[in-house]
């Protein structure tokens, strides 16, 4: 059975991380909340005309890289150690590394995070259809933004997982 490294340890046979650090997702997500506390300052202050609703399009957007920027970056950064885990176990013996279905758990929370943000901008299309304003009009960027961020995210967990099986480290 494959040892269990902590975020940022080496390998002892080669000095490789046997995972990727935890900094650079922990500082989207921070971004993420960081962008989410001034859009909620900004909707806020919006005073809307009559009849209209504050634009909550920004904030839903900043909420989605809130809550969805660590596992987005986590998944990125797992496919990138899976590619040179392949790359390199086509020459030599596979490291071990005990956390080759972690890009699963992520992706899957980032294709929901997608879906909702999707969702979202569905739900601005109806408000727009029907003339009652939600503040998610027009709603196709958000359409398109969670759709793509969706499809990205599914696209990536199979990629990761094909190159786990061909690197022999797992799966």
């Amino acid at each position: 059975m494959s040892p269990v490294h902590a975020p940022g340890d080496s390998d002892p046979r080669d000095g490789a991380p046997a995972s990727p650090s935890l900094a650079p997702p922990v500082l989207v997500a921070a971004l993420g909340v960081g962008a989410m506390v001034l859009e909620v300052v900004r909707v806020i202050g919006i005073d809307p005309a009559d009849g209209r609703a504050r634009p909550m399009a920004g904030l839903v957007l900043a909420a989605a890289l809130a809550l969805g920027g660590f596992s987005a970056t986590r998944v990125a950064q797992l496919l990138r150690l899976a590619a040179r885990r392949a790359a390199r176990a086509e020459g030599s013996v596979p490291a071990p590394w005990a956390l080759t279905e972690a890009h699963s758990l992520h992706a899957v929370w980032v294709i929901g995070v997608g879906a909702s943000v999707a969702l979202m901008g569905l739900l601005g299309l109806w408000s727009l259809a029907d003339g009652n304003p939600s503040g998610l009009e027009p709603g196709w960027p958000l359409l398109l933004v969670g759709a793509l961020m969706a499809l990205l995210a599914r696209m990536a967990w199979q990629r990761t997982s094909r190159l786990w099986a061909v690197s022999g480290d797992g799966i």
